[in-house]
């Protein structure tokens, strides 16, 4: 009885946990769009909480983690040129780490064109690294995972 009793309450401690831990404050969407039979763009898409950001891609020193790409796990595609934001990033001096940053809030999103290359193993695959903040605080440095299948052009 007492082994019940006490997974019962283990069980009941882990579930009021996990409810009063936050959710993820920045959270990503990745998709690919073919624009031909053989090209297409990835778009990758920060989904901030209100009032997060994430950084530049450029490092700092001193400064946070920079968001940066890698599109290693990738087959069957070429990519042409680098991950182009949709918008310039903002710039100002942050107390928290005293110098002056560039960083992202809600709305962008970054793309990277690509060829198909084998339509049977296209696939495109990778990670971004990144670190988000608000005004008063900062997640630790994330690694977010992604894999997409681009689906066949069709016309409209």
């Amino acid at each position: 009885m007492k082994k019940l009793l006490s997974f019962v309450l283990v069980i009941i401690a882990a579930a009021c946990a996990s409810a009063q831990a936050p959710e993820k404050p920045i959270r990503w969407r990745v998709t690919a769009r073919m624009t031909s039979n053989t090209e297409g763009t990835v778009t990758l898409r920060p989904l901030c909480d209100k009032g997060w950001h994430i950084y530049g891609t450029e490092e700092v020193k001193g400064g946070p983690v920079p968001t940066t790409f890698s599109f290693e796990g990738s087959q069957g595609v070429e990519f042409s040129g680098g991950v182009k934001p949709s918008a310039a990033p903002k710039r100002q001096y942050q107390e928290m780490f005293g110098t002056e940053l560039t960083f992202w809030e809600e709305g962008v999103s970054f793309t990277r064109r690509f060829r198909v290359t084998d339509a049977a193993k296209a696939r495109i695959a990778g990670s971004i690294r990144y670190m988000g903040c608000d005004d008063s605080q900062c997640m630790p440095p994330q690694k977010h995972e992604f894999s997409v299948t681009p689906k066949p052009f069709k016309k409209k």
